[in-house]
């Protein structure tokens, strides 16, 4: 990389940093970010990586990652540096969920001996997997996988306090919100209060993420 290229990506780094967006993105000058959503607890937008180069995210707020390639989410604290990284020959995408509240509460992985994977099963055959990836308890990241032809439902509701839930497909999927029905494509975020959710896989398997955000009683 030449001297003069090293010197236009600081400057384009220092721009970012500088710049009005509540997260601060310093990435080559290819890579492209886009709003998805924003609402009162959430500013979601879409970060395509080009191959062979890096993309920072200075946060104001919380942030989680939602990879869309592999399924991966990762969570940072208001204020730190995180650098996604595209090695590959592949424009790769990113998810990023900026919080609009924050929780001192930590976020822990689950690991194990935590039981992090449950099975769900049909005729003796598992149809489904969910994967607890972090919480603290007021913020949950939930992985799905769904068979061809399967069908899982599931409940965000919560017994105190209120609940809403942000899905990301990983896949094209049709899903059901509480009697609402959505056809939705690879990385097209749905915002929703908390309700019984039916993700039916038709024709190939069905992947996605869910972001759930609890609000306590007062």
């Amino acid at each position: 990389m030449s001297v003069g290229s090293v010197f236009a990506r600081r400057i384009l780094c220092i721009w970012s940093v500088l710049c009005l967006w509540p997260t601060a993105l310093c990435q080559a000058p290819e890579n492209v970010r886009e709003l998805v959503l924003e609402n009162e607890q959430v500013h979601v937008s879409r970060v395509s990586v080009a191959p062979h180069s890096k993309a920072q995210l200075r946060q104001a707020r919380d942030t989680v990652v939602v990879h869309l390639d592999d399924g991966e989410a990762e969570f940072f604290r208001l204020q730190s540096l995180a650098t996604v990284d595209n090695p590959g020959d592949k424009p790769t995408t990113e998810i990023i969920v900026e919080l609009k509240r924050h929780w001192d509460a930590e976020v822990h992985l689950c690991a194990a001996p935590m039981r992090c994977t449950r099975e769900t099963t049909m005729a003796g055959n598992t149809i489904a997997w969910t994967t607890t990836l972090f919480s603290n308890g007021f913020l949950t990241a939930m992985r799905h996988k769904l068979v061809r032809g399967g069908t899982l439902n599931s409940s965000y509701y919560s017994a105190k306090g209120s609940d809403h839930i942000l899905l990301i497909p990983l896949t094209d999927l049709q899903a059901n919100f509480g009697g609402i029905d959505e056809q939705l494509r690879t990385g097209q975020a749905y915002f929703s209060a908390a309700t019984e959710v039916e993700v039916t896989g038709k024709d190939a398997e069905a992947r996605w993420v869910v972001i759930r955000l609890h609000t306590p009683a007062k």
